[in-house]
């Protein structure tokens, strides 16, 4: 039983995933001299991993900067997986109608490892278009998106999740999260003035699966126009989110 339970060790794999890991947290890419200093290596230690984690599709490198950065394929692995193919094959033609409907942008948010990520995302047809990038991390504590997702889990859950959530995305602002998490739950929905934008009004639903479980949360992020071809005023997109969310969570098998 003590064999079994020895913490096993594989220092190759753990390079990788150490480079991964950096890199995901990157925009612009690092050179090989930047993440051996990031991850306190060598550059020749970290030289072959690379070019085999480039060889193979999981990244990519400017030649123009030399700066090494994530490809999609790992977000393409993760959408391979059953339950996201299903969530978003059933949600995406219904957020392409309400995006066209309501002349607002739309995503889809679920939880992983401390962090709300966007795993589907539709553009409005207007001119001019506010959006959240399709792979983009979700603070919990700050964001529509992640009030739902933790309002919706268990007791349990939202301890693991409120402690996995990594520094850089924790919030220096004292916050009353019985209080949050009561309104959404009271409500249905949650809806504030994006923290991150100015201008912008941030309304999320849950989405429901078979079993009655909150396994995402449908978001528009209102952007108010002035002139008059945009006739859909916040309250009316609000009808039309509600309706949709409900629309996904039917065709996931939700019944209540």
């Amino acid at each position: 039983m003590k064999s079994r339970s020895k913490p096993y060790s594989a220092p190759a794999l753990e390079k990788g995933l150490d480079v991964l890991e950096l890199l995901s947290r990157e925009d612009e890419g690092l050179t090989v001299s930047a993440i051996a200093k990031r991850l306190n290596r060598s550059v020749s230690e970290l030289f072959r991993m690379l070019v085999v984690l480039e060889r193979r599709g999981y990244l990519r490198i400017d030649p123009n900067t030399d700066r090494y950065q994530l490809s999609l394929k790992l977000f393409e692995l993760a959408h391979r997986f059953r339950p996201v193919q299903q969530l978003t094959a059933v949600a995406n033609p219904l957020m392409k109608d309400m995006a066209y409907d309501i002349q607002q942008s739309c995503h889809l948010v679920i939880y992983y490892e401390g962090k709300g990520h966007v795993v589907a995302q539709q553009d409005s047809p207007a001119r001019l278009v506010f959006s959240v990038r399709l792979g983009a991390e979700v603070p919990l504590l700050e964001t529509c998106s992640g009030h739902v997702l933790l309002a919706y889990a268990t007791e349990k859950q939202r301890k693991t999740m409120l402690a996995r959530i990594p520094r850089h995305l924790r919030t220096s602002t004292p916050l009353d999260l019985d209080a949050i998490i009561k309104q959404v739950r009271d409500r249905g929905f949650e809806r504030f003035p994006s923290l991150q934008v100015a201008g912008v009004t941030d309304i999320g639903y849950p989405i429901f699966d078979h079993a009655g479980d909150a396994i995402a949360v449908l978001t528009v992020p209102y952007f108010p126009f002035h002139d008059a071809g945009h006739h859909i005023d916040i309250e009316r997109a609000h009808e039309w989110l509600a309706k949709t969310a409900l629309l996904i969570s039917r065709e996931l098998g939700y019944t209540a």
